[in-house]
């Protein structure tokens, strides 16, 4: 039954799974079929529309659940026989396994049977750059295996039956150089050697004419061939056949999916000519990890290389590299030179006589030679043939730089839709389709890794009545998951094992060390805070450990401060290997590398307050980091902390686990810059409580009232009065305890913001000014200066200007004197409130256009909306009202991103004054609406009031 789509959307994207089909092809992938690079800011929508009338075409036909759809994108699953080009690859095999066999007749009635498919140009009529692109590919194939064709004919002596049918290709293919050659030999076997000649006549002048080049030394030589009547282009069926050809390769993975990019690449290295003036071979090394595919990749890329090349057949063998004994390269000689025709009694005994004689035998071949799981080049080298005409093709856990005729391609783990993809092609799109949820987890938790993904579907496809769900619960316990990660002679850990087994005992250590933290990567000068190496010893660690596939490097471009990530199957085998350790080298790395991270949060610290101000540091021992990462601190002390979050937390919950209280709590506090800053509120909670639980336990008395205080400041930042009094007030008192001046201050001022923050001025007042004389009196004028601040808001609620203005003019005074640019942009923007409330709103737009530079300087998203409402303000009284819009709605969009309801509110608010001023009262409306139902619950009785009026002005 057949059916017409004549919309052109839905045409596209059915020839796009059809062309890929049983592959998940992803949305992108549909979008740049469909759109190209312009799509519509709707086209996740169009393509469901598109997909949905897809759907009902092949409902007409009877197919209407071939189109599958998957969480990444859509499926079309066909039977066989639906789909041509399937037909057409398969009679191509069948083809050109019988040519191998030397079934000729056989070989020439399935490439006939494949040809007879074709109805025109593939995929003609479709408006798409991809589509044209594969378009290109399909009909290429098709001429290829056209000429295959006639080869075999040819070689059966049917030249005068093939004169007609190669006279119409060669007209439509004028540049065919190959077609040509074969009807320049039909030509002169039929007797006609002047026509022959007369056709390379046309072939040069039409080559030089459109391209400016002759035609291939193939074909000149085929030319000179003719005019000599050569014998060698006697029929080969009349020849004698000579020893077999070698073809070794192991058979290919029915279930290897994507690596597009790196498979085209090979593909091209391995049958692209040598650059000019090259020696060497046309050779790649494939290196990464152990399990991530290296072999599979190989195996299908000189399976897809050998249909159309290599013709005098293709050389495997396994070196086993990764072992503790691989192979000696004399051996994978003697059974390379076997295999080659030279008798046992011939093969020298030497590795390099036999690599000798190895390169005089494959010399004028075309052959693949596929070195599987090759150690180092001391093994690699004696294997390389010498000439031109060969490939090589390498597998190694390793780069190989040493070989400079050797291409390095490393491979990565497997993307979330290709591991999908991998699954489904282990227990079928049914299951896949049923459990989402947890095919997704098995993906995370296998971290992309093949091995691990083909283990889980072989033991899913050998229990179709588990689910998925079953083996990701069990997979989940990191303490068991390697065991889960089994199957036969697959097992995750082994693999893994092979790699590490092997390194010298200094870097087993230092992995087993650096697996204590679970970051999401590691910077390079961890090795030396947890090995006591120089920076330079540590370094060279490194890079053996990476040079190994056991770390990753994460930047693509080189640099002086490396990062690195450790893959979450390799680091819970190296968590294993830690138990190895003793218990004081562990507690030493940790020891050491907190106390790494404690000074360089110091310094960040330091940059951003002018010193050790406004913090209670506790009095856990640094370790001295290299020069040139402080210089990093130096240069952005805040982006710093946010690039190094994970290390940071990751060294608070690993001194937590090995009993360092005095570290934790010292870390965690050190800290709450950056979790207020970018709003990390659960950071913020959860080290302080697993601080706050591990000094409980260990009596750190001071440790308590610092992470109480800060735990105060958190619930503060968030608008909970009544949840940061008890901490604040109990911190205090145990300050005082300890007659802890630093740390009674802090607390002074925060238990004063309270007051403020509830309306109790008097209260926060004397607060306030027993806090400064406290900051006076430990000499931390940071402190007095960000009191002063606060106190000034009171000055200005009650009418005192002049005293507020006092206040803040000293604060920002000595912000700027000690070089704190985080409490001068608080002082900033209080001065720009200030002069707003003095009828100054030209002079406020001064100060908060500073307080802009440096919250963006800072990349304080929070800081910046404050600001720009304060600028949004300033621009309304002054009347432009379009620079007022713009204003409040940059805050708007910080609230948004920052996730603030209460800042968006705010914003909201703002604008919501610019339309009324503009007359656009139902915009004016509906955003006052929105606002107060987010503040009238926030205790903000004040702007409460003021957005009710104006409410009731547009109501």
């Amino acid at each position: 039954m057949n059916a017409e789509m004549k919309p052109r959307r839905p045409r596209l994207l059915l020839a796009a799974l059809v062309c890929r089909a049983g592959e998940i092809v992803s949305i992108e992938d549909i979008i740049d079929v469909v759109w190209g690079e312009d799509p519509p800011v709707t086209v996740r929508s169009q393509v469901q529309i598109c997909v949905s009338a897809a759907r009902r075409l092949l409902a007409d036909v009877g197919m209407g659940d071939a189109l599958k759809t998957h969480p990444f994108g859509y499926s079309l699953v066909l039977e066989p026989g639906q789909r041509d080009v399937d037909d057409f690859s398969r009679l191509v095999s069948e083809a050109r396994a019988a040519c191998d066999a030397g079934h000729f007749e056989g070989a020439v009635r399935s490439y006939r049977s494949a040809l007879s498919l074709w109805r025109g140009p593939a995929l003609s009529g479709l408006d798409s750059d991809v589509l044209r692109r594969k378009a290109v590919a399909l009909n290429e194939e098709r001429l290829t295996v056209l000429e295959d064709c006639i080869d075999v004919e040819l070689l059966r002596g049917r030249e005068r039956n093939l004169l007609s049918e190669l006279t119409s290709h060669v007209s439509e293919n004028p540049l065919r150089e190959k077609l040509r050659g074969q009807l320049m030999l039909a030509l002169h076997r039929a007797g006609r050697r002047t026509d022959a000649l007369q056709v390379y006549r046309e072939g040069r002048g039409r080559m030089l004419e459109d391209l400016g080049l002759e035609p291939s030394a193939e074909l000149q030589r085929l030319e000179k061939e003719i005019l000599n009547d050569a014998p060698e282009l006697i029929p080969a069926y009349t020849q004698a056949r000579g020893p077999a050809v070698p073809r070794q390769l192991p058979p290919r993975s029915g279930h290897f999916v994507g690596r597009d990019d790196i498979v085209e690449k090979l593909g091209a290295v391995l049958v692209g000519k040598p650059e000019s003036g090259h020696p060497g071979t046309r050779s790649v090394n494939v290196y990464g990890q152990g399990g991530v595919g290296k072999t599979s990749l190989a195996v299908h890329v000189a399976h897809q290389v050998v249909q159309e090349h290599f013709t005098d057949g293709q050389l495997y063998y396994d070196l086993h590299g990764s072992e503790p004994s691989s192979v000696a390269a004399a051996r994978v000689l003697d059974h390379f030179l076997r295999t080659l025709g030279v008798l046992p009694s011939n093969i020298p005994e030497g590795v390099d006589e036999r690599a000798a004689m190895f390169r005089s035998c494959v010399a004028d071949r075309e052959m693949l030679v596929v070195l599987d799981d090759a150690a180092d080049e001391a093994q690699i080298r004696p294997l390389l043939p010498g000439g031109h005409n060969c490939a090589v093709l390498i597998t190694s856990r390793r780069s190989q730089p040493g070989i400079p005729t050797l291409q390095d391609v490393r491979l990565d783990v497997l993307s979330g839709p290709q591991a999908v993809e991998l699954l489904r092609r282990f227990i079928g799109d049914k299951r896949i389709q049923a459990e989402p949820d947890a095919v997704a987890e098995v993906v995370r938790i296998a971290d992309g890794l093949p091995l691990a993904l083909s283990i889980v579907g072989t033991r899913l496809a050998a229990a179709p009545h588990r689910t998925v769900s079953f083996i990701a619960h069990r997979m989940y316990d990191d303490r068991r998951r390697l065991d889960e990660l089994v199957h036969g002679n697959q097992a995750v850990r082994t693999t893994i094992a092979s790699t590490y087994d092997a390194l010298h005992p200094p870097l087993r250590r230092l992995l087993s060390k650096l697996s204590l933290f679970d970051m999401e990567t590691i910077p390079g000068w961890m090795a030396g805070a947890v090995t006591g190496l120089g920076t330079e010893e540590a370094h060279d660690l490194m890079d053996e450990a990476a040079a190994c596939q056991l770390l990753t490097p994460v930047e693509a471009e080189p640099t002086d401060h490396p990062r690195y990530r450790i893959h979450n199957l390799i680091r819970l085998f190296l968590k294993e290997t830690a138990s190895q350790l003793t218990q004081a080298e562990r507690r030493d790395a940790v020891r050491h590398v907190t106390g790494a991270w404690l000074a360089l949060v110091d310094e960040a610290h330091r940059q951003l307050y002018g010193g050790d101000f406004t913090l209670v540091r506790g009095q856990s021992p640094r370790w001295e980091p290299p020069r040139d990462v402080v210089g990093q601190v130096v240069t952005d002390p805040l982006g710093w902390m946010d690039g190094e979050r994970s290390g940071l937390l990751a060294a608070i919950a690993v001194a937590g686990e090995y009993g360092f209280d005095e570290a934790c709590w010292d870390l965690a506090v050190a800290l709450v810059t950056l979790f207020e800053v970018r709003r990390y509120h659960d950071d913020w909670k959860d080290t302080h409580e697993t601080a706050l639980n591990l000094v409980l336990r260990t009596g750190n008395v001071r440790g308590e009232a610092a992470t109480r205080c800060s735990l105060g400041s958190l619930y503060l930042s968030q608008r909970n009065v009544e949840k940061a009094l008890p901490y604040l007030e109990k911190a205090r008192s145990l300050f005082e305890e300890l007659c802890d001046v630093g740390g009674m201050a802090l607390s002074a001022r925060n238990i004063a913001l309270t007051w403020h923050i509830q309306g109790s001025l008097d209260k926060a007042l004397r607060e306030y000014e027993h806090a400064a004389d406290l900051f006076l009196e430990v000499g931390d004028p940071v402190g007095r200066a960000h009191v002063w601040c606060n106190t000034a808001q009171i000055h200005v609620s009650r009418g005192d200007l002049a005293m507020a203005e006092q206040q803040l003019t000293a604060a920002l005074r000595t912000c700027q004197d000690v070089g704190n640019p985080r409490v001068t942009c608080q002082v900033l923007f209080r001065l720009g409130e200030l002069q707003l409330v003095r009828g100054h709103a030209e002079r406020s737009l001064g100060y908060f256009r500073k307080a802009l530079a440096i919250v963006r300087t800072q990349a304080d998203q929070e800081g910046e909306g404050y600001v720009q409402r304060g600028l949004g303000r300033a621009h309304l009284v002054l009347g432009n009202l379009a620079e007022a819009a713009r204003c409040f709605q940059s805050a708007l969009s910080v609230a948004d991103t920052t996730g603030s309801l209460q800042d968006a509110a705010l914003a909201k608010g703002g604008l919501a004054e610019v339309y009324l001023a503009q007359g656009q009262h139902q915009r004016a409306r509906a955003l006052l609406e929105q606002a107060l139902r987010v503040i009238s619950g926030s205790g903000d009785t004040e702007t409460s009031a003021r957005f009710s009026a104006l409410l009731a002005r547009v109501s």
